[in-house]
Order: C-alpha cells, then sequence, then structure tokens
C-alpha cells in the first residue's frame, strides 16, 4: 500500500494559508487513489470521502479553531490527501465539509453551501464556540488529543444524521430562532462585541436589556392562522430541544420529524420574565398559563414595533418575519 506523505515545505505552506485572517477559511481536500491497494484497502477507500472541505472562523475559540484546522489539514495530508482552499461553486458539490467554530460558523457555511450548490453536503461539526449546540445535540463528544484520527475515521465511516432546515426571512438557520427578550440579548451583544466571547461576555448586554426592555407587543401566526396577540411576549421557533446553555425552551422538539416547534410565552413584565426563566429551567414553561405550544411548518411574527430576532445565537434583524421550514434535510457525520 502506498502514500503520498506532504513535505514540511508542503505542511508549513498549508499552515501558512489557513492563518491567514479571513471571515472563514477555506480548504478543499481530495483523496488520491492508490493503484495496487490491497482489497481490504480499496473496500475502505469505498467508504472514503473524494473531496473535503473545511471552514473555520478566525474570530472562535481566540483562535484555537485556526490551530485545529492546522492539526486537521497537517493530518489529512499525512492520509494522503491534496489539501486545495477555494469552494467554487463551478466545481461539484464537496462530499464532506467539516465546520470549525461555533453554531454561527455552522449555520453561516451551511448557509453559504446551500445557495452554491442548491443543498448541504454531509457536515462535520467541530466545536470552537461559546454554546455550540449542534455539537451537544448530536453526542459528538470529540476528544481534542485524538482528533485527527477520530475525525479521519468518521470521514471514511460516513454515518449521517439528517436534520430538519428552515430560513427566517430567506435566512438558514439550524437550530432555534428566538423573538422578543433573548435576541434583544443577542443585539445588544452583537454592538458592542470586538472578538471572541464567553457566556460572560452577554452578562452586561442582559443587564441592559433587562433595564431598557419595554415588552413589546406581537401577534403569531402558524400555518396561516392565528395562535397569539397581539400582546406581549417571546417567541421560539426550531428544531432541537436545547437552548442557550442547554435549557429544554422547545422540549417536544424532533430534529428530524419533518415539522418546527413553537413555543409562544406571554411575557409583560419584568416579574413575569423571572417567572419564566424559572419554569424555563424547570422545562414546563408550556404548561403556564397563557403559553402555546404548536408544531407547524410556517411562522409569521409581526408587530406594531419592530422586535428583535436571532438566528442560532446570531442577531437576525427585527420583526416582521417569516420562518419556513425547508423541504431538504441536512445531512451531518456523526461517530
Amino acid at each position: 500500500m502506498r502514500f503520498r506523505i506532504g513535505t514540511e515545505r508542503e505542511c508549513a505552506e498549508t499552515a501558512s494559508e489557513i492563518s491567514e485572517p479571513r471571515e472563514l477559511t477555506d480548504i478543499n481536500f481530495k483523496l488520491h487513489s492508490f493503484p495496487g491497494s490491497p482489497a481490504n484497502f480499496e473496500q475502505l477507500a469505498l467508504r472514503t470521502v473524494a473531496d473535503v472541505l473545511i471552514l473555520s472562523n478566525p474570530k472562535a475559540g481566540r483562535g484555537r479553531s485556526l490551530q485545529t484546522a492546522t492539526r486537521l489539514a497537517a493530518a489529512l495530508r499525512a492520509g494522503g490527501f491534496d489539501v486545495r482552499r477555494e469552494i467554487d461553486p463551478r466545481r461539484p458539490m464537496p462530499e464532506a465539509v467539516i465546520t470549525i467554530g461555533g453554531d454561527g460558523t455552522l449555520r453561516y457555511a451551511a448557509g453559504r453551501l446551500l445557495k452554491s450548490y442548491k443543498q448541504v453536503p454531509p457536515l462535520i461539526v467541530i466545536p470552537g464556540g461559546t454554546a455550540n449546540l449542534m455539537d451537544r445535540h448530536l453526542k459528538l463528544q470529540w476528544d481534542q488529543t485524538q482528533l485527527e484520527r477520530q475525525v479521519l475515521r468518521a470521514i471514511r465511516q460516513r454515518k449521517l444524521q439528517y436534520l430538519d432546515a428552515a430560513t427566517a426571512n430567506g435566512e438558514l438557520f439550524l437550530l432555534i430562532a428566538g423573538i422578543g427578550f433573548d435576541a434583544a440579548i443577542v443585539a445588544a451583544l452583537d454592538r458592542v462585541r470586538s472578538g471572541p466571547i464567553t457566556l460572560w461576555s452577554y452578562a452586561m448586554p442582559a443587564l441592559k436589556t433587562l433595564w431598557e426592555s419595554s415588552f413589546l407587543p406581537l401577534s403569531v401566526t402558524v400555518d396561516g392562522k392565528p395562535v397569539f396577540g397581539p400582546a406581549a411576549g417571546m417567541v421560539f421557533v426550531g428544531n432541537v430541544k436545547e437552548y442557550g446553555t442547554g435549557f429544554p425552551v422547545l422540549p417536544d422538539a424532533k430534529s428530524d420529524d419533518g415539522l418546527l416547534d413553537i413555543c409562544v410565552l406571554p411575557c409583560a413584565s419584568h416579574e413575569d420574565l423571572l417567572r419564566l426563566a424559572l419554569h424555563t429551567v424547570a422545562g414546563d414553561h408550556p404548561m403556564l398559563e397563557g403559553a402555546k405550544y404548536l408544531k407547524g411548518t410556517r411562522v409569521s411574527v409581526t408587530a406594531d414595533k419592530a422586535v428583535p430576532v436571532q438566528l442560532d445565537g446570531d442577531s437576525a434583524g427585527e420583526t416582521p418575519v417569516e420562518i419556513e421550514l425547508l423541504p431538504i434535510k441536512v445531512p451531518f457525520i456523526v461517530r
């Protein structure tokens, strides 16, 4: 069995390319064929993807995402992969994409791929953000000391899990959309953010939002039927149970059932907000008086005054917002 091993100079050039400060770093890998390989290696090669793309966010993880990308690039070179850098819609769609960063990086990468190829190739999620909800949802549990070996094995084994996806005003999201107080906190953080963040980064924006909050009324329609309002409240729409640090905001959500879960919570005062927070931690908030918990495929949220919107933890403008389940499922490579 013959492998082409990258030289030290090639590895150094690859590391230099990955470290360039870009919003996302694109690296495209292609597997070489090895004539004369034994039958068992040929069977393994059939299970190995031909083209792999790595997308890393240089702002995520205080630089650790780029370090992880460098490690994976070196490992893939040593395994016989040819490293390339660009996403090119003129070329065939990559058969797998590694994203390194937070949930926002994943959402942005999936959106770019969807626009470029009209579908999303299988994704491998390497967490490097603050909440890393998708990593937790998929229960990936990567071991950083064995990451290169584990990722290569996952690519070759190609075990797939398919998840629903949706858009909000045409913008892709994979986890959860929030309209109201939580989105106002995200927007406040976005206005002052200058680099990598931690959970503590939300403290001051949360206090500021709490102090300034006016609890604006909104109206919610699900699949064409009015279900709430106009009244002050908060809205969550998504595919997964978890939100933030793992609170079960959408406790009945199934990420592959072909439906969006919608939770609307009345909230007209600071006292209501505290009560909702306590019940959300306990997981019984859908049973509160006035709360609405539904499933559907189309959600419309409107308000007389603009209410902030967040998608997968990123600020995403204001109401009105039209949310729609996509007719596709996004494949994830899992362990």
